[in-house]
């Protein structure tokens, strides 16, 4: 599988404006919550997925990849999504693949990145 996450935007505020909807008039309170909450919680899960990285327990690796391949796309961070899609369908069979290193650094510096952009909404 080929990454070409420069092709993918990094944000896509439709989903923002999705989660606002729903949410009514609490949507801009909603949206500043659900930020918080995804900043607390992937860093969490980030420091998990270093760690089990370094133990090559990869179907950890893949449980977290998943968890935040949807929680990311939720909040429009289209290519964390997608990073985290990569390490998941790279580590699914439950071991590494030479291009694994690569995609858990891809992973980590898309979150990085999108970082500022979640708490531009919180």
């Amino acid at each position: 599988m080929t990454d070409d996450l420069a092709a993918i935007p990094l944000f896509d505020p439709v989903a923002i404006e999705k989660l606002r909807a729903v949410a009514g008039d609490q949507g801009a309170t909603f949206v500043a919550e659900m930020a918080q909450l995804f900043l607390h919680e992937s860093a969490n899960a980030l420091e998990d997925l270093k760690e089990y990285r370094d133990q090559g327990d990869w179907k950890q690796v893949t449980r977290i990849a998943h968890s935040l391949k949807s929680s990311s796309a939720t909040l429009g961070l289209m290519r964390l999504s997608a990073a985290c899609r990569s390490l998941e369908i790279d580590t699914k069979g439950g071991a590494a693949s030479p291009d694994t290193p690569r995609r858990v650094a891809s992973l980590l510096d898309e979150f990085t990145r999108a970082t500022p952009t979640i708490e531009g909404l919180s």
